[in-house]
């Protein structure tokens, strides 16, 4: 049995603010189109905060200090390569200053919910309230 495969590490922050707004990031690149959260991939060198850390500041000029809440891991192809992300929450009382990978807005967190989300966004969202600690989908096509 094969005990290693290829595996994607990536990061995404769910930030809050004072007013209990939470930033919301309308990523324009094809890979995860539409409302998020700061986040991105991994570097060889990193750990998962240090590149959250790095991915928040690049994306908007944030500096913040994370917290783990969870995984969520995705089986993506065939061949068994997979997807899996560091989810973490963050404070701020700054504003954003960059526009990294989209238009950068605040949105009351009790609306965050009613909204369309990128992809799994919605799923996840359990992990960033730390009511689930993991989140697993296979989306390897059916044979």
């Amino acid at each position: 049995m094969k005990r290693s495969f290829s595996v994607q590490l990536t990061c995404m922050c769910m930030i809050f603010n004072n007013r209990n707004e939470i930033l919301i990031q309308d990523r324009k690149k094809p890979d995860w189109p539409g409302w998020t959260f700061p986040g991105g991939h991994v570097e060889a060198d990193e750990s998962l905060t240090t590149a959250i850390i790095r991915e928040v500041k690049e994306e908007t000029g944030l500096v913040i200090t994370p917290q783990l809440m969870g995984v969520a891991e995705w089986l993506n192809k065939a061949d068994g390569s997979r997807e899996l992300a560091g989810l973490f929450t963050a404070k701020t009382s700054f504003e954003p200053t960059i526009m990294g990978e989209g238009k950068l807005f605040w949105l009351p967190e009790n609306e965050l919910p009613t909204k369309k989300l990128a992809g799994t966004l919605a799923d996840l969202l359990p992990i960033f309230y730390g009511t689930q600690t993991q989140y697993f989908k296979d989306n390897t096509p059916e044979k």
